[in-house]
Protein backbone atom coordinates (compact mmCIF):
# COMPACT_ATOMS: atom_id res chain seq x y z
CA UNK A 1 0.00 0.00 0.00
CA UNK A 2 1.01 3.73 -0.77
CA UNK A 3 0.27 6.40 0.61
CA UNK A 4 -0.19 9.59 -0.93
CA UNK A 5 -0.60 13.36 0.17
CA UNK A 6 -0.50 16.55 -1.83
CA UNK A 7 0.18 20.20 -0.21
CA UNK A 8 1.08 23.66 -1.15
CA UNK A 9 4.23 25.14 0.25
CA UNK A 10 3.25 28.06 2.32
CA UNK A 11 4.59 31.61 3.20
CA UNK A 12 5.45 30.41 6.88
CA UNK A 13 7.31 27.37 5.05
CA UNK A 14 10.09 28.97 2.89
CA UNK A 15 12.96 30.84 3.77
CA UNK A 16 14.47 34.36 2.85
CA UNK A 17 15.12 32.91 -0.72
CA UNK A 18 11.60 31.71 -0.69
CA UNK A 19 12.62 27.87 -0.80
CA UNK A 20 11.27 25.73 1.56
CA UNK A 21 13.20 25.16 5.09
CA UNK A 22 14.67 22.25 5.36
CA UNK A 23 12.67 21.42 8.80
CA UNK A 24 9.39 21.58 7.14
CA UNK A 25 10.56 18.87 4.47
CA UNK A 26 11.02 16.70 7.03
CA UNK A 27 7.67 17.42 8.61
CA UNK A 28 6.02 16.32 5.01
CA UNK A 29 7.85 13.48 5.48
CA UNK A 30 6.81 12.68 9.11
CA UNK A 31 3.02 13.51 8.62
CA UNK A 32 2.83 11.18 5.99
CA UNK A 33 4.01 8.10 7.91
CA UNK A 34 2.09 9.14 10.46
CA UNK A 35 -0.74 9.29 8.19
CA UNK A 36 0.12 6.03 6.80
CA UNK A 37 -0.40 4.50 10.44
CA UNK A 38 -3.22 6.19 10.74
CA UNK A 39 -4.80 4.60 7.59
CA UNK A 40 -4.24 1.08 8.81
CA UNK A 41 -5.49 1.70 12.43
CA UNK A 42 -2.21 1.97 14.04
CA UNK A 43 -2.04 5.92 14.75
CA UNK A 44 0.49 7.66 17.36
CA UNK A 45 -2.71 7.56 19.89
CA UNK A 46 -4.06 3.96 19.13
CA UNK A 47 -0.35 2.49 19.72
CA UNK A 48 0.29 4.56 22.81
CA UNK A 49 -2.84 3.71 24.68
CA UNK A 50 -1.77 -0.38 23.45
CA UNK A 51 1.57 -0.06 24.69
CA UNK A 52 4.23 0.95 22.13
CA UNK A 53 5.70 3.35 19.65
CA UNK A 54 7.43 3.62 16.82
CA UNK A 55 11.17 4.86 17.12
CA UNK A 56 12.52 6.85 13.86
CA UNK A 57 16.46 4.59 14.39
CA UNK A 58 18.22 6.89 11.11
CA UNK A 59 16.76 8.61 7.63
CA UNK A 60 18.58 9.50 4.79
CA UNK A 61 16.94 11.93 2.52
CA UNK A 62 18.40 13.18 -1.32
CA UNK A 63 17.48 16.57 -2.00
CA UNK A 64 17.26 17.32 -5.91
CA UNK A 65 15.25 20.41 -5.57
CA UNK A 66 13.99 21.96 -2.87
CA UNK A 67 10.56 23.37 -3.24
CA UNK A 68 9.95 26.95 -3.27
CA UNK A 69 6.40 29.20 -2.33
CA UNK A 70 3.35 28.20 -3.61
CA UNK A 71 4.71 24.61 -5.16
CA UNK A 72 2.33 22.10 -4.64
CA UNK A 73 3.93 18.86 -3.48
CA UNK A 74 3.07 15.32 -3.87
CA UNK A 75 4.26 13.38 -1.16
CA UNK A 76 4.35 9.30 -1.41
CA UNK A 77 5.31 6.93 1.13
CA UNK A 78 5.52 3.12 1.91
CA UNK A 79 5.85 0.26 4.02
CA UNK A 80 9.47 -1.87 3.14
CA UNK A 81 8.45 -4.64 5.34
CA UNK A 82 10.23 -5.58 8.94
CA UNK A 83 12.51 -8.18 9.82
CA UNK A 84 12.69 -8.69 13.94
CA UNK A 85 12.57 -5.40 15.49
CA UNK A 86 13.33 -3.02 12.33
CA UNK A 87 10.77 -1.53 9.98
CA UNK A 88 11.83 0.04 6.64
CA UNK A 89 9.95 3.07 5.32
CA UNK A 90 10.83 5.14 1.82
CA UNK A 91 9.30 8.66 0.57
CA UNK A 92 9.60 10.34 -2.63
CA UNK A 93 8.58 13.89 -3.04
CA UNK A 94 7.06 15.02 -6.61
CA UNK A 95 6.38 18.53 -7.82
CA UNK A 96 4.15 17.74 -10.69
CA UNK A 97 6.02 14.99 -12.50
CA UNK A 98 9.58 16.19 -11.51
CA UNK A 99 11.10 14.40 -8.54
CA UNK A 100 12.29 16.91 -5.50
CA UNK A 101 13.22 14.33 -2.95
CA UNK A 102 13.41 11.12 -1.90
CA UNK A 103 14.21 9.33 1.44
CA UNK A 104 14.80 5.80 2.90
CA UNK A 105 14.51 5.49 6.60
CA UNK A 106 14.59 2.66 9.53
CA UNK A 107 11.88 2.35 13.00
CA UNK A 108 12.41 0.53 15.62
CA UNK A 109 9.31 -1.14 17.52
CA UNK A 110 9.17 -0.24 21.75
CA UNK A 111 7.84 -1.11 24.07
CA UNK A 112 6.34 1.31 26.48
CA UNK A 113 5.54 -1.26 29.39
CA UNK A 114 9.08 -2.98 28.80
CA UNK A 115 10.75 -0.13 28.01
CA UNK A 116 12.74 -1.67 25.27
CA UNK A 117 12.91 -2.49 21.55
CA UNK A 118 11.26 -5.53 21.00
CA UNK A 119 10.36 -7.74 17.89
CA UNK A 120 7.40 -6.52 16.07
CA UNK A 121 3.93 -8.33 16.17
CA UNK A 122 2.12 -9.63 13.23
CA UNK A 123 -0.34 -8.15 13.75
CA UNK A 124 1.20 -4.43 13.61
CA UNK A 125 3.47 -5.29 10.72
CA UNK A 126 1.08 -6.91 8.53
CA UNK A 127 -1.92 -4.14 7.90
CA UNK A 128 1.11 -1.97 5.98
CA UNK A 129 1.59 -4.70 3.45
CA UNK A 130 5.34 -4.29 2.28
CA UNK A 131 5.92 -2.77 -0.84
CA UNK A 132 9.41 -3.89 -2.78
CA UNK A 133 10.14 -0.30 -4.14
CA UNK A 134 13.23 1.05 -3.39
CA UNK A 135 13.61 5.63 -3.85
CA UNK A 136 16.71 5.30 -3.84
CA UNK A 137 19.75 2.44 -4.43
CA UNK A 138 19.71 -1.18 -2.20
CA UNK A 139 21.52 -0.52 0.94
CA UNK A 140 21.20 3.31 1.01
CA UNK A 141 19.89 3.18 4.38
CA UNK A 142 23.12 0.97 5.80
CA UNK A 143 25.19 4.65 6.13
CA UNK A 144 27.85 4.97 8.65
CA UNK A 145 28.06 8.29 11.53
CA UNK A 146 30.74 9.65 13.20
CA UNK A 147 29.84 10.02 16.83
CA UNK A 148 33.15 11.07 18.06
CA UNK A 149 34.46 13.46 16.41
CA UNK A 150 35.99 16.52 17.60
CA UNK A 151 33.94 19.71 16.13
CA UNK A 152 35.40 22.88 14.95
CA UNK A 153 32.57 25.27 16.09
CA UNK A 154 29.91 24.39 18.70
CA UNK A 155 26.94 26.49 19.47
CA UNK A 156 24.58 25.77 22.68
CA UNK A 157 20.69 25.01 22.08
CA UNK A 158 18.10 25.35 24.79
CA UNK A 159 15.54 23.36 24.33
CA UNK A 160 12.16 24.81 23.96
CA UNK A 161 8.43 23.56 24.98
CA UNK A 162 6.94 23.40 21.38
CA UNK A 163 10.01 21.29 20.89
CA UNK A 164 8.37 18.10 22.46
CA UNK A 165 6.00 15.85 21.00
CA UNK A 166 3.06 13.11 21.95
CA UNK A 167 5.82 11.22 23.48
CA UNK A 168 7.71 13.61 25.38
CA UNK A 169 10.88 13.94 24.04
CA UNK A 170 12.07 16.54 21.01
CA UNK A 171 10.23 15.56 17.75
CA UNK A 172 12.84 13.85 15.10
CA UNK A 173 12.01 16.87 12.80
CA UNK A 174 13.26 19.75 15.32
CA UNK A 175 16.32 18.46 15.45
CA UNK A 176 16.42 19.81 11.58
CA UNK A 177 15.46 22.90 12.92
CA UNK A 178 18.77 22.58 15.29
CA UNK A 179 20.55 21.21 12.30
CA UNK A 180 19.53 24.50 9.78
CA UNK A 181 20.02 26.73 12.87
CA UNK A 182 23.85 25.59 13.25
CA UNK A 183 24.78 25.26 9.74
CA UNK A 184 23.76 28.65 9.04
CA UNK A 185 24.91 30.55 12.33
CA UNK A 186 28.20 28.30 11.94
CA UNK A 187 28.75 30.19 7.80
CA UNK A 188 29.49 26.94 6.54
CA UNK A 189 26.67 26.14 4.23
CA UNK A 190 26.33 28.91 2.08
CA UNK A 191 25.24 26.60 -1.36
CA UNK A 192 22.52 24.27 -1.21
CA UNK A 193 21.97 20.80 1.22
CA UNK A 194 21.97 17.77 -1.64
CA UNK A 195 21.36 15.20 1.30
CA UNK A 196 21.17 14.71 4.93
CA UNK A 197 21.96 11.42 6.65
CA UNK A 198 21.10 11.16 10.52
CA UNK A 199 20.73 8.51 13.09
CA UNK A 200 19.03 9.21 16.09
CA UNK A 201 21.20 7.80 19.27
CA UNK A 202 19.24 8.98 22.50
CA UNK A 203 16.07 10.66 22.71
CA UNK A 204 16.09 14.22 24.54
CA UNK A 205 13.65 14.27 27.45
CA UNK A 206 12.09 17.24 29.14
CA UNK A 207 15.25 16.98 31.92
CA UNK A 208 17.50 18.32 28.81
CA UNK A 209 17.29 22.02 28.87
CA UNK A 210 20.24 22.59 26.29
CA UNK A 211 22.62 21.03 24.22
CA UNK A 212 25.51 21.13 22.47
CA UNK A 213 25.37 21.29 18.39
CA UNK A 214 29.17 20.75 16.95
CA UNK A 215 30.10 20.67 13.19
CA UNK A 216 33.36 19.94 11.43
CA UNK A 217 33.39 20.95 7.27
CA UNK A 218 35.80 19.05 4.72
CA UNK A 219 35.04 20.07 1.18
CA UNK A 220 31.51 19.28 0.38
CA UNK A 221 30.66 17.23 3.47
CA UNK A 222 29.22 18.65 7.09
CA UNK A 223 29.34 16.50 10.04
CA UNK A 224 27.35 17.28 12.89
CA UNK A 225 26.23 15.89 15.96
CA UNK A 226 24.18 17.05 18.99
CA UNK A 227 24.96 16.50 22.26
CA UNK A 228 26.30 17.30 26.28
CA UNK A 229 28.26 15.78 28.75
CA UNK A 230 26.39 12.57 28.93
CA UNK A 231 25.23 11.56 26.19
CA UNK A 232 25.21 12.00 22.07
CA UNK A 233 22.03 12.55 20.76
CA UNK A 234 22.13 12.77 17.49
CA UNK A 235 24.82 12.58 14.93
CA UNK A 236 24.88 12.30 10.75
CA UNK A 237 25.94 14.71 7.71
CA UNK A 238 25.16 17.08 5.00
CA UNK A 239 26.55 17.15 1.67
CA UNK A 240 26.19 20.48 -0.31
CA UNK A 241 25.08 20.22 -4.22
CA UNK A 242 23.95 17.23 -5.93
CA UNK A 243 23.20 13.92 -3.58
CA UNK A 244 25.81 11.61 -3.28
Amino acid sequence: MKIEQTSVVDYDEVDTDFRMKLPVLFQRLQRGALHHSESVGLGSAAMVEAGAVWILNRMRVDIYRMPVYRDEITLRTWHKGSTGFRAGRDFLVLCGEEKVAAATSLWLYYDLSRKRITKIPESVSEPYTAEADDVLVAGAIDFAVDKTFVPVQTITITTREGDYDPNGHVNNTVYLEYLNTLIQRCGIVDAKVGQVVIQYLKEIGRDVHTILAGVAAAENTVRFRFFDPTAVYAAGFVTVGKPG
